[in-house]
């Protein structure tokens, strides 16, 4: 069987990728939350500042996956709100973001 048609190392191979670039994900929703001086931001705001600042994303279902994936790994730092109104709230925490940081690179 090859590696492509095997689903668990397809899975892990999209997981190792989006792993390797949740640094620069972070790198982009740090700086965006800071340059808004807002803690909360929608979802859909924050998907869409990510690809409209970054002609090198284009893949809306992608970053989705990789906020994710940063939610799960980075849950003293980011979490997800729901709203009355059905808006979901991101939500950046008060914690070290140069240790946050860190821990993502070390668990590529």
């Amino acid at each position: 069987m090859k590696e492509e048609q095997d689903p668990a190392i397809s899975r892990a191979k999209r997981r190792y990728m989006l792993m390797a670039s949740l640094p620069k994900l972070f790198d982009m929703i740090h700086v965006l939350f800071q340059s808004i001086n807002r803690t909360a931001v929608t979802k859909e705001e924050l998907i869409y500042k990510i690809i409209a600042g970054h002609l090198d994303i284009v893949d809306r279902g992608k970053v989705e996956e990789q906020l994710k994936l940063l939610q799960e790994l980075a849950l003293d730092y980011i979490s997800e709100q729901f709203c009355l109104s059905g808006d979901t709230l991101i939500r950046l925490n008060r914690s070290s973001p140069e240790s946050i940081c860190a821990e993502l690179v070390e668990a590529k």
